[in-house]
């Protein structure tokens, strides 16, 4: 527990919003997105729009994430989380696209499991 945060005042966090971060993390440490791109309110440039599309698509892969909780996750909506998702699905088409989300996704299954 920290040190700075009385015992019993930990904030509460839940398992979809630990996940959520999870996978915020991991991409942003493998695109060399900053973590704050992935969720803010704009669109941003290219690169961390796809960076953003690729979390929303692992959040529901890896953890089986509903439309509306990655949504949340990541300050959109729910038809935007399932384009997003769509994109990439369509991505993987692509060899490194497809090697890198891979990857991704075995990482995560080991980091922080999954419902298979």
């Amino acid at each position: 527990m920290c040190k700075w945060v009385p015992a019993g005042q930990m904030p509460e966090v839940s398992v979809v919003c630990q996940r959520a971060l999870l996978v915020q993390i991991a991409v942003a440490e493998v695109t060399g997105v900053r973590l704050t791109a992935l969720c803010a309110g704009v669109r941003g440039d290219a690169r961390s729009a796809f960076a953003r599309q690729m979390a929303m698509y692992l959040c529901r892969l890896v953890f089986d994430m509903s439309l509306g909780d990655i949504a949340v996750a990541f300050g959109r909506d729910r038809s935007t989380a399932g384009h997003a998702i769509r994109r990439i699905e369509e991505a993987r088409e692509q060899p490194e696209i497809d090697r890198c989300a891979s990857w991704l996704e075995a990482a995560l299954r080991r980091a922080g499991g999954s419902y298979d």
